[in-house]
Order: C-alpha cells, then structure tokens, then sequence
C-alpha cells in the first residue's frame, strides 16, 4: 500500500510538471531572422523595393494596427473598429471604434485621433461622430474594408518625428538592419508573453537555418531544399498558405504572335507536379493561373498543367520552330536559390520537348534574355485587388505587351477578376509556374497559446508566442 501511495504521489508530481511546462510563461526574448531587408517603420512610407515590401508586410502589423484585418479564412474581421455599417449605396460607412485600446505612449485612442491618423494618408473624407470614424466615398465601395486592411491604412499617431501605434509591440530600437521591439503592456488584448522580439533583416536563408540550428535564433524563414534535414532534427516548422507566384514572363521579341507556337510549347512542357513534389518538397502547388484557388476561388478552371498529351503537342509545335529559334535565355530575377532550382528544372523540361535553355543570373551581363523567371509575393486581399498588385508587380514592360487592357477597377467582380486574368494568361506571354508557400523553422524554446505563429495569409502572430525557457 505504501509503495502504491508512493507511485501515486510520483505519478501526480510529473503530471505537475508537465502541467506547469504546457502553461504560457511571460517573459523572454524570440529572435527572428528573415531574409528581405527592412529600410522604414512608416506603413505611410512607400516601399522602396520588392524586399522591403514584403519585410513591411510581415514586420509592421506587429507595431501598427488597422481598423479591420484579414482573418484566418481569408475574409475581413474586426481590429480596432468593433463593428461597421453601411448605408445601401456603399458610399458612407461608420466603424465603431473598440473602447479602451491604449496607444503605446499610454494614451487613449480615441475616434478623432483615429480619424485624423487616417485623413494624414489621404484619399478618402473620414471624420469623427462621437466613437465612431465616418468615412464616405464618391463612388459606390463595398470594397473599403479592403482597402482599409492594408497596412498602409495603419493607425498612427504621429508627435513629431515619433510614430506611434497601438500593435503588441512597440519600437525600442531600428537600426537597418536590426529591429528592437519591446512587449505593449496596455495592449487591448492583453500583454503579449514576450518581453522583447529581435529582428535580424537582410539575413540569407542559409544563414538563417544554421542561426536556429546553432540556437542563436528562434524564427527563421528557410527555403524547401533545408526542410528534410531540418524536421530529421526533431524542429519544427511552419509555413502560409502557397501566397508567392513564380512565374515565367516572354520578353518583346518573344512575345510577338509569330512566338505563339514557341512560348505554348514552354508553356506545355513544364512538369509543376514535379517540381512541387521534388524541387520544393510539397510546400507549393502547381500554378495555372495568377491567383492561387485559396484566393480567387477560379483557379482551377483558368487553365490546365502539364501532362503527357500536352508535351507531346509542345514537341510538334518546336518542330515547326526554326532550328536557330530553338534556343533561348532564361533570365532569373531574384539571387534565390529556390528561383535557381525552378529555373534549372524548366531547362530539363524544355530540353525533352527538343528546346534549349540556358539559365542566367539576375545580375549576368549578357544580351537581352528572352524570358525572364518572376517572382511575386502575392496579397492576401479581395482577389481584384490581389490581381491588380500582382500586375504592377510584374511591371509596365509586361503590360505593355499584353494584347489586353490590364486596368482593373476598384471593387471590381469576380467575374471580371476571372475575364481579365484569363484573357492576358491566353497568350502565353505570362506563364505561371508555382505558388509557394512561406517556411520558417522554429527552434526548441517556441511554443504557440493560439495555433502557429505564422497564420495562413503569412502573417506573423507573435503575440501569443512564449518562450519555455523564460522564467516565470
């Protein structure tokens, strides 16, 4: 009986500790390394290229919060407006602001502050009716919760030079291409766990997975290729939806309609489901249209993969194509060796259809290449405003040639979403490829109260993120 009172009391000890192990603990410091460089905390602020951008889209929400936000399942759901209405032309919206959210300075939010931080942006008549924020349009527009997710819609109040927002944390210190951030105590919905949160920008992804792999960092954006020996080492890791479009686009001379036949040819020969499975070890899907389904809902009905059939059409169609046509330079955008991976494997592709392609790099001093290997990280948002960035995104030069008016309305259907983007893939001059997905890995001390700290969209939810090594 003793023995047994004594197993008891053993066995009610480590359900203790497991218990006390599971509970989130305040405390700690989460050091993260991505490999886009930061240049601005200021959502006002244009980004000044591509990297930038995206390490804006992922840093900021942390510091600056919006009026309403995309949710987990792609929609638009309540920040710091509680609720909203609208009169029956859409032109006149009121957003009831959520009562006691706390600025980072300690000061109350207010709806004319508030107001006054959004009339600063520009564009839009916004003013204040006791709490809540009116915003009214000259055009009928259902999408304004859209517009007004964009981080570029922040709330920031400004004194000075100072920018100060309302997010779980608050700056302590930028220095590009570090980043300092510093727990919000009064944060409206509660102090996040972590006292500090490190960003290291501009950093390689090789350089990131051997940081989390030595424990110098927690976070760390990695590419497919490190995936399997990263998860053999008992990490975890954790990934959005497929949100960046790789993409083949046909420079001038190839984008004329006597390259029709060659660029359908390309387009047919290229393999996705292999390059998905092998090259990115099943963290994309292929691509046949701009948008990924999980986005625009019509994906898979714009256009068809490769299969058997079509690259035997694409080997009849390279037959007809002039010998000294029959060679081409791909040109690969970005350093990525991830681009460089996709790329190589078009070039086996295209070679057994009977085309050659040779791979040069972003910064080659060679001739004018022929196509050129994009990519293009793409907006969780409405799918015509998601279209219309990718577009701008892919540049004037490729509009240009389309045979098509790319100019997108605000606000614009889904059935015209779907014409459009269906209309300028029909030429071939712009071939999608791949969506990918983002991947960190996640080292031993990170743990999650409220799911992953990457949400679907490619998010970063960092405040419920705690540290088992804190101290509580």
């Amino acid at each position: 009986m003793r023995r047994l009172r004594a197993w008891a009391v053993a066995l009610l000890l480590m359900l203790t500790v497991a218990v006390v192990a599971a509970r989130p603990q305040y405390g700690g410091v989460l050091r993260v390394e991505i490999p886009t460089l930061l240049r601005s905390l200021d959502p006002a602020a244009a980004a000044s290229d591509a990297p930038d951008a995206i390490s804006r889209a992922r840093v900021l929400p942390l510091i600056f919060e919006t009026l309403v936000a995309v949710d987990e399942r792609g929609g638009i759901a309540p920040q710091l407006a509680s609720s909203w209405e609208h009169d029956a032309r859409s032109q006149r919206w009121r957003f009831r602001l959520r009562p006691g959210v706390r600025l980072h300075d300690g000061s109350v939010l207010d709806a004319p502050k508030a107001a006054a931080a959004l009339r600063a942006v520009g564009g839009l008549k916004i003013s204040a009716d006791g709490d809540t924020i009116v915003v009214e349009t000259e055009r009928e527009s259902p999408d304004l919760p859209w517009e007004l997710a964009s981080i570029r819609m922040a709330i920031v109040v400004r004194r000075g030079s100072e920018a100060i927002g309302t997010g779980p944390f608050r700056v302590e210190r930028f220095e590009s291409p570090r980043v300092m951030l510093r727990a919000h105590e009064d944060y409206w919905k509660g102090r996040p766990f972590l006292d500090t949160v490190e960003i290291l920008t501009g950093r390689s992804q090789a350089d990131g997975t051997a940081s989390v792999e030595m424990g110098r960092v927690d976070i760390a954006a990695i590419a497919p290729s490190d995936l399997s020996r990263l998860t053999a080492r008992g990490l975890r890791t954790a990934a959005s939806r497929p949100i960046d479009l790789v993409a083949l686009v046909f420079e001038e001379h190839r984008a004329l309609p006597a390259s029709q036949g060659l660029r359908f040819a390309v387009a047919s020969a290229i393999d996705r489901a292999s390059i998905c499975s092998v090259v990115l070890q099943r963290w994309a899907q292929p691509a046949t249209a701009i948008l990924p389904d999980w986005l625009s809902g019509y994906a898979a009905v714009v256009g068809t993969a490769a299969d058997s059939a079509n690259r035997a059409s694409a080997r009849t169609l390279v037959a007809a194509v002039p010998p000294a046509q029959r060679a081409m330079a791909l040109r690969v955008d970005s350093t990525s060796p991830v681009d460089r991976a996709i790329a190589d494997r078009i070039a086996v592709d295209a070679r057994e259809i009977g085309l050659t392609i040779r791979i040069d790099p972003a910064d080659a001093l060679t001739p004018r290449p022929d196509l050129r290997l994009v990519h293009v990280k793409l907006e969780a948002t409405s799918p015509d405003r998601a279209l219309a960035a990718a577009l701008a995104a892919l540049g004037p030069r490729t509009a240009r040639l389309m045979p098509v008016d790319l100019s997108l309305p605000s606000g614009a259907r889904l059935e015209d979403v779907f014409r459009l983007e269906r209309s300028l893939l029909e030429p071939r001059i712009v071939v999608p490829v791949v969506h990918l997905s983002e991947l960190y890995v996640l080292g031993p001390q990170v743990e999650a109260w409220n799911g992953q700290p990457i949400r679907p969209s490619g998010a970063w939810d960092f405040g419920g993120v705690w540290m088992r090594s804190a101290k509580p």
